[in-house]
C-alpha cells in the first residue's frame, strides 16, 4: 500500500523530483571564485533539491545559515565559481529548498560536501529532508553574470530540463 502526499514514498518524491520545473525567487546569483572562466571549458555543476514538512523549517534554517561561510570562505571559496538558490511551498508537507551551484573541480565540490558545516547539517537533517541532486557539466559560456537575473533564471530552466550533459554520479 502506498503513502500518501503527506507521507510519500521513494518513488513519489523520485517523480517529484523529476517533474519539477519551478523556478521561482532565485537569490540573485553569487560569483565567488576570482579565477577566470574559459568559455568553452566544461565546469561541474551540482543542483541540490530537497523536500520537507514546514514545522522542519527552522532547523533547517538554522544548520544551513552556518554553510554560507564556509561555502564562500577561503577553503573553499576559491573553487566555487558562484551560485543561486530557491524555495518553495507545495504544502504543509512539501517545502522545497534548491541550490544551484559551478565549481572550477568536482573533487573541490566533493571536499566542501563532506566537510563542517554542510556535513553537520545534511547528518542533522538526514530523517527530515528527503534530497535529490542533479550533476552536469556546464560551459563557462552557460554561467550567468551576477546582476543578470533573467541569466540566472534561464540557467536553472536548463538544468532543471536537462540541456546540460549529465555527469554520472562517481561512487
Amino acid at each position: 500500500m502506498g503513502r500518501n502526499r503527506a507521507n510519500p514514498t521513494k518513488d513519489m518524491i523520485d517523480s517529484m523530483h523529476a517533474n519539477d520545473q519551478h523556478v521561482g525567487l532565485l537569490k540573485p546569483w553569487t560569483g565567488v571564485s576570482q579565477k577566470p572562466l574559459d568559455r568553452d571549458k566544461d565546469y561541474f555543476c551540482v543542483a541540490t533539491w530537497g523536500t520537507m514538512h514546514i514545522l522542519n523549517c527552522p532547523k533547517f534554517i538554522w544548520l544551513t545559515s552556518k554553510i554560507g561561510s564556509e561555502l564562500h570562505g577561503e577553503i573553499h571559496g576559491p573553487h566555487l565559481i558562484g551560485e543561486t538558490r530557491q524555495t518553495s511551498l507545495w504544502g504543509v508537507s512539501d517545502f522545497r529548498v534548491e541550490t544551484f551551484t559551478v565549481w572550477h573541480d568536482r573533487e573541490e565540490m566533493a571536499k566542501f560536501y563532506q566537510s563542517g558545516a554542510h556535513k553537520h547539517a545534511m547528518t542533522s537533517m538526514r530523517n527530515d529532508v528527503d534530497f535529490r541532486a542533479r550533476r552536469v557539466f556546464v560551459k563557462g559560456s552557460d554561467i550567468p553574470k551576477e546582476g543578470d537575473s533573467a541569466a540566472v533564471r534561464d540557467f536553472v530552466k536548463r538544468i532543471k530540463s536537462d540541456d546540460f550533459r549529465e555527469a554520472p554520479k562517481k561512487d
